[in-house]
């Protein structure tokens, strides 16, 4: 076999250090010695290196064991940074989070929507003095990701389905014509579908159903986040649950959009937090239509099972008000409808951290640098 270049095993051992480093809370010389088979004098060159660059830093001296305290070496997950951004019809919000996920920063703007370069403009302001900040106070940001209400193109350039906030066709370089930073965009059902892979390590089939007041879904397939050549993978909302029956703003009807959104289920400007608080006190009217509206998803629910039977995660705004309960109804209107087995049916909320699709927007950026620096 033969033997790598020089400069490949110095790269081979760098990179095998910081991931030992990353997947570990602290790590002594001895441990790294003991666990990956590098001679001393290579890791205390690498270590010197990488605490120059801010990748790691030392931790506390160890307890003694009877002779000379062990130096601990920790990775610093603030030396990068990644920021997501969400536009919504009335504001503008944004995270930066760091190399472990963690949020480090947020903001949140008033802002009503304009398809407009003014808009945009402001929008890469507000965009450029938050990054700005963060870099005052913590690691570079690595980039900026946009979590669009809509179907992005496979090259991540241009907005081709975006009904929703009436902005199809809207371009990155549009978008992002004030930052002056990497950038991109992701569809935020997906970026909400990377936070549950980032914290969840054991996902492997799943689909995921956001219950957003514009509904959406995710698609995850042997552990990863499948889109699709189109990107539209796992677009649920859009599935027929009623031939012929309301009105989408994708212009069919019957969608589950109309059905399965949490504004169905208020009535007389009744908000969905109001609808929710009136329930709990177990107002028959309410109960009526919380029924209802979980039949309906359920019934998506097994539609989306029909073809991939993996776990059901669900997700969203309507998700943080139901109760165990509620799922477990859930569940049990699933079993009840599916014709084969469902022993092995797993149905549960989603991560569910605020602002899930921000931060699952930013890890697009974490991800493509960690597997920079510590390998794939």
């Amino acid at each position: 076999m033969k033997a790598m270049p020089p400069a490949a095993v110095k790269t081979h051992n760098r990179i095998a250090m910081t991931q030992y480093l990353y997947t570990h809370d602290h790590a002594t010389k001895q441990e790294i010695e003991r666990e990956l088979g590098l001679s001393l004098p290579t890791i205390t060159q690498n270590l010197r290196a990488l605490e120059s660059e801010h990748v790691i830093r030392q931790g506390p001296l160890l307890a003694s064991t009877g002779g000379r305290k062990a130096r601990g070496y920790d990775f610093n997950p603030d030396h990068r940074t990644a920021i997501g951004v969400v536009m919504k019809h009335n504001e503008v919000r944004m995270c930066a989070v760091d190399l472990r996920g963690n949020v480090v920063e947020r903001l949140s703007r008033t802002l009503p929507y304009r398809n407009a370069n003014a808009y945009y403009q402001r929008v890469g302001d507000i965009v450029e003095n938050f990054a700005t900040d963060v870099e005052a106070r913590h690691g570079g940001v690595l980039g900026v990701s946009f979590a669009i209400q809509g179907i992005v193109s496979p090259d991540g350039r241009t907005i081709t389905f975006g009904n929703i906030m009436r902005n199809t066709g809207l371009t990155l370089d549009t978008i992002a014509q004030s930052i002056h930073r990497p950038c991109m965009m992701i569809h935020d059902s997906d970026a909400s579908a990377m936070a549950e892979l980032w914290f969840d390590k054991t996902l492997t089939d799943a689909v995921c159903v956001y219950l957003e007041r514009r509904p959406g879904g995710a698609v995850i397939v042997g552990g990863r986040l499948y889109q699709g050549p189109n990107m539209c993978n796992g677009a649920i909302e859009h599935m027929t649950l009623v031939p012929g029956g309301r009105e989408c703003y994708c212009g069919q009807r019957g969608c589950m959009d109309t059905y399965c959104s949490p504004e169905s289920l208020t009535e007389d400007y009744e908000s969905i937090p109001g609808f929710f608080s009136v329930l709990e006190q177990g107002e028959r009217h309410h109960r009526e239509r919380m029924d209802e509206w979980l039949g309906y998803v359920a019934q998506a629910i097994v539609n989306v099972r029909s073809v991939i039977a993996g776990d059901v995660i669900i997700g969203g705004e309507a998700a943080q008000y139901l109760e165990d309960d509620d799922i477990d109804d859930l569940k049990r209107r699933v079993v009840e409808r599916t014709p084969f087995g469902t022993e092995r049916l797993t149905l549960r909320r989603s991560y569910c951290a605020e602002d899930q699709n921000i931060i699952g927007a930013a890890l697009r950026y974490v991800e493509t640098y960690l597997a920079e620096i510590c390998g794939a």
